[in-house]
């Protein structure tokens, strides 16, 4: 099965495939999550559904002045191609979250392309499965695969939308794999006139691995780098009470001050420790018979 999927025509399909609860071979995990509530918190707190789910759609996400800010510089970054944009965050940072929102809001003017990274990947896989996506069948011959993807991304530009690969987790991949991807931006670069884009997300320490490796964008210094945004004290209470409301609660946040303080204390600015703190402390609250 394919590893990549369009947004124009897979949206919420490339969702699921971004999630980082996935194993390399693509199987959900299955071990409950430490962010659900027990039955006793949704019944006293009305909620229809779990509120810290790892499928929210995009229009369900946490937006602020922070989040909106970082949507608008990568959005102008894709928009010019100038740069090469690189989102960096630890795991569980939301860098995921913010490329599903960047997507939805930029899709229309734009031709996506989406995997998400793991030790095993190859760039000679994301190659076969980008071409997958547009023609069936495809040439047994991988170097004549590579010329047939570049005519179709070619003809795929031609409306004056770019192509974009964005590459969630790019950090799995394995230092010759990235050198081999970046070889291949520059190529498809050249052979589209600008008008092929790449987008990577992955944990800090691929800004040191990338100045080891060569590419046109990275020996001239076109790198745009972004650290996402941590969710710091202030941030927390905004996220929390619209995370709840999406899912069927409509009080004040059923959290004080003490408990947002040791929420912040134990999340170290990592959206998903938020809500792994903010379960714990609901679930103690309201504990199930």
């Amino acid at each position: 099965m394919p590893v990549l999927e369009r947004t124009t025509t897979a949206l919420r399909g490339l969702v699921e495939r971004l999630r980082p609860h996935q194993r390399d071979g693509g199987e959900p995990d299955a071990r409950p999550s430490t962010r659900t509530l027990n039955r006793n918190v949704c019944w006293m707190l009305g909620l229809g559904r779990q509120p810290f789910r790892d499928n929210a759609p995009a229009d369900e996400l946490f937006v602020d002045d922070a989040v909106e800010m970082q949507l608008n510089m990568l959005a102008e970054q894709l928009r010019t191609g100038a740069m090469l944009p690189l989102l960096k965050g630890e795991q569980g940072s939301g860098k995921t979250s913010l490329l599903i929102q960047l997507m939805a809001r930029v899709g229309d003017a734009n031709h996506f392309f989406v995997v998400r990274g793991t030790r095993t990947l190859t760039a000679q896989r994301i190659i076969l499965d980008m071409l997958r996506v547009l023609e069936r069948p495809i040439p047994e011959d991988t170097g004549e695969c590579f010329r047939h993807l570049a005519r179709q991304l070619r003809d795929l530009a031609a409306d004056g939308q770019p192509a974009i690969l964005v590459v969630d987790d790019a950090d799995a991949l394995e230092e010759r794999e990235l050198a081999h991807l970046l070889a291949a931006h520059d190529s498809l670069r050249r052979a589209l006139n600008g008008r092929f884009r790449m987008l990577l997300a992955a944990e800090p320490a691929i800004e040191l691995r990338l100045s080891g490796l060569h590419s046109v964008q990275l020996e001239s210094g076109q790198v745009f780098s972004a650290n996402v945004r941590p969710l710091a004290r202030p941030r927390i209470a905004p996220y929390l009470a619209h995370r709840l409301a999406m899912a069927g609660y409509g009080g004040e946040l059923p959290l004080d001050d003490d408990s947002l303080d040791r929420i912040s204390a134990s999340a170290g600015g990592l959206p998903r420790s938020v809500e792994t703190a903010a379960a714990s402390e609901l679930n103690s609250r309201w504990p199930d018979d």
